[in-house]
């Protein structure tokens, strides 16, 4: 079995594999969307089609940098969560820099969701620039030893550059989103274009007419195309972009069960909290919220399922699994 640091440095390494299939998927996109471009060109110019997948990398390399400075603030922000300061919670804030201690790492900033649900993250791009959220849920529902066991586990993250993988992974989706976004945008537009531009062109002349028509008709097609462009990349681009943000997922929980085990030196801490959220119902109140593959737990919805994508591809292994393997620490059966 491979130590914390080595699989840490798997970690660090498969950050640079996310990254890469990410960019060729980023690369087939614009590549597809460039020759939609091409297609409108006699005789087809596939430059054209390089040029615009050059331009989708720089895009994306621009935006993901811009997240990626910014993942603090877009994450609290979607999760409704509000910053702390030592006096609204000491002892949070008690436990969390004896873990940061242990851990040799900086203070995180520490956050707030108003969710009944039990639930908590990290995020940020590095242990210099991390923060931990938690619910008002996990909050209320947790001893001083179960809560301990949690943070630990968060704390992990931060120590072993998970944060750094999703921050990342975060980026880039939501990049390959808006871009099927922005394109069903602009194809809307542009079909509605066409009908003004055949309603209001040309005049009574004949031939003028039929040249409206011709160009209404190349404008409506090409908005459709643009469209229907946007649509794939929601449909096809986002699931398949998902499926690689929560590939390293599994992995990073375990890891982070048995090295947070590691700075409390108490696996009956983080087992206790685990049987509690396993044993808990309790909806969340934000399912849409960007931070939710990040979660220690998978959110349920108001109707008692998980998120169907979070479900689908397994973010998190089993409580069950993740409990017993915390037992075998205890040299339990």
């Amino acid at each position: 079995m491979d130590t914390i640091n080595q699989q840490v440095q798997q970690n660090r390494r498969r950050t640079w594999l996310v990254m890469a299939g990410f960019i060729l998927l980023i690369a087939i996109i614009g590549f597809a969307i460039g020759c939609i471009f091409a297609y409108q060109q006699d005789p087809f110019d596939i430059m054209i089609a390089v040029y615009t997948m050059i331009g989708f990398l720089i895009g994306a390399a621009i935006y993901s940098f811009f997240v990626y400075l910014n993942v603090t603030n877009i994450l609290m922000k979607s999760s409704k969560a509000t910053k702390l300061q030592e006096s609204d919670d000491p002892q949070l804030f008690n436990i969390v820099s004896d873990l940061v201690l242990v851990a040799n790492i900086p203070m995180p900033d520490l956050y707030l969701m108003a969710d009944p649900s039990p639930n908590a993250f990290a995020t940020g791009r590095d242990p210099e620039h991390a923060a931990v959220a938690v619910t008002k849920g996990l909050r209320e529902m947790m001893n001083r030893e179960e809560l301990e066991g949690v943070l630990a586990h968060e704390i992990s993250h931060i120590k072993n550059y998970d944060i750094r993988v999703s921050s990342i992974t975060v980026a880039l989706t939501t990049f390959i989103a808006g871009a099927g976004a922005v394109l069903i945008v602009a194809g809307i537009s542009l079909m509605r274009g066409g009908r003004w531009f055949a309603w209001f062109g040309g005049d009574n002349d004949r031939r003028d007419s039929n040249n409206s028509w011709y160009i209404m008709l190349a404008i409506l097609t090409f908005g459709f195309i643009i469209w229907l462009g946007g649509w794939i990349i929601r449909v096809i681009g986002v699931p398949i972009a998902q499926i690689m943000q929560f590939a390293v997922s599994r992995q990073r929980e375990s890891l982070a069960d048995v090295s947070g085990v590691n700075l409390t030196r108490d696996p009956q801490g983080l087992i206790d909290a685990l049987t509690l959220l396993k044993n808990d119902t309790t909806p969340t109140t934000n399912p849409a919220s960007k931070g939710a593959a990040l979660y220690i737990n998978e959110p349920v919805t108001r109707q008692g399922k998980t998120p169907f994508l979070v479900k689908m591809f397994d973010t998190h292994p089993p409580l069950d699994e993740r409990i017993a393997r915390l037992k075998r620490l205890l040299g339990e059966k």
